[in-house]
């Protein structure tokens, strides 16, 4: 397949999946483990955006933070709203592509715990004294998902220093949906391995892969497993 065809669809999934299969192998300590490979998942991603900020020679902040996303996704003007700029900068969501995903699909239960965990975990992985809190999220049944940057309020200057960077990085740092559907298969499987071992690990990751090429019907997991075989902590 093109890498083009993979989309945040099929991410979000793949996320449903996974939890999908450990909680039917594993009741709730499947879900338990979930969340574990969930937070090394996000913590591996913002590590990645913190070793590519060092490399250039930017300081470890908020700001920063902000513009060294790997995400890029289609979106319209009204999908997200400044809830507040000060004293605490806090952004609002009212169309997530993920969660739509998990409604397709009948997997919200576990998308629910894939909002609670992640965004936390990838500002922590950029930088440990740094936090953003999800105080509401669609997937958790709010109207919106709420993300407020703990310890930074944002100006109309470091609104255009953001944009700069932005402008000069020009997408350089992005990463498409194969790539990081391949990011998710790797650490949710090391994750499950360290816990429970290779063999279960690779049991849990084959029905998912399964299940995966059953929902979308066009056998799409063969790529994503060939991808998953790079090491994601290189940058």
């Amino acid at each position: 397949m093109e890498r083009s065809t993979y989309t945040v669809t099929h991410h979000g999934l793949l996320i449903g999946l996974y939890g999908k299969t450990l909680e039917e192998h594993l009741g709730e300590y499947g879900l338990d483990i979930f969340a574990n490979a969930i937070m090394r998942y996000a913590h591996e991603r913002g590590q990645r955006m913190r070793k590519r900020a060092v490399r250039d020679g930017r300081r470890l902040d908020h700001e920063t933070f902000l513009s060294y996303g790997e995400l890029q996704i289609p979106s319209n003007p009204d999908d997200y709203s400044i809830g507040s700029e000060s004293p605490v900068y806090t952004l609002c969501c009212h169309r997530c592509m993920w969660q739509e995903s998990w409604v397709r699909y009948g997997l919200e239960r576990y998308g629910a715990l894939y909002c609670r965990y992640v965004d936390l975990h990838l500002i922590q992985g950029f930088h440990p004294d740094l936090a953003m809190i999800t105080r509401s999220a669609l997937g958790l049944g709010d109207s919106c998902c709420t993300f407020s940057y703990v310890g930074y309020y944002q100006t109309p200057q470091s609104r255009q220093r953001i944009a700069a960077v932005k402008k000069e990085l020009a997408g350089q740092y992005t990463k498409d949906f194969l790539y990081h559907c391949g990011h998710l298969v790797s650490s949710f499987h090391t994750c499950i391995s360290d816990i429970l071992g290779e063999e279960t690990a690779s049991l849990i990751t084959s029905r998912t892969a399964r299940d995966f090429d059953t929902y979308t019907k066009d056998g799409y997991s063969k790529d994503i497993l060939a991808e998953a075989q790079q090491d994601f902590s290189e940058i």
